[in-house]
């Protein structure tokens, strides 16, 4: 059977079936799955740490600041399943892009911060900070090194003054010893 034409009795504002009336988005909704999985699992390993004594219990705890993270994660996560609905308001279509392959830099630069991660157990928190902060700019085409190098040495001294002096968050200095500390 054959779809009719609106008819004069529905709304102008009526949408078809296939056009936005669906609740969840179907690709956001998977990927909302995913992350809360992904999280659960996290969260069981966050509950594996050793409790902080409450004598040493200044702020939020080692033992409780994955579970804030974490639990950020999941409220931004509640809202993907829904975002097709904003940008339908707007006027954007969320598929329109996705029908793209993903351009190979994005694969360059997971398998660069994977890379520069993975040898921060060895050179240190501060140094892997500097790296990712020279190293991306430079993938993703940026050649003035008069932005790059002030970028690279600025930022992560700034995050490290913040959250090592003001914070008392440890870095791992590595076998360096990079350390503020």
């Amino acid at each position: 059977m054959s779809e009719s034409p609106p008819s004069a009795n529905q709304s102008e504002g009526a949408r078809s079936e296939d056009e936005g009336a669906r609740l969840f988005h179907p690709i956001d909704t998977l990927i909302a799955v995913g992350i809360f999985i992904f999280v659960g699992w996290l969260w069981y390993v966050s509950s594996q740490f050793d409790a902080v004594s409450s004598l040493f219990q200044d702020n939020i705890t080692p033992d409780k600041f994955p579970r804030v993270l974490l639990t950020t994660i999941v409220i931004f996560a509640l809202f993907l399943p829904f975002e097709h609905i904003l940008l339908k308001r707007d006027g954007r279509d969320i598929d329109k892009n996705r029908s793209r392959p993903v351009k190979g830099i994005a694969w360059v630069t997971m398998a660069a911060l994977i890379a520069i991660v993975g040898a921060g157990f060895y050179i240190g928190t501060l140094l892997m900070m500097f790296a990712i902060c020279l190293v991306l700019p430079i993938l993703w085409g940026e050649r003035r090194l008069k932005y790059i190098v002030p970028f690279a040495i600025g930022f992560p001294l700034f995050v490290a003054f913040i959250f090592q002096i003001l914070l008392g968050v440890h870095f791992d200095p590595g076998v360096f010893n990079v350390s503020f500390n």
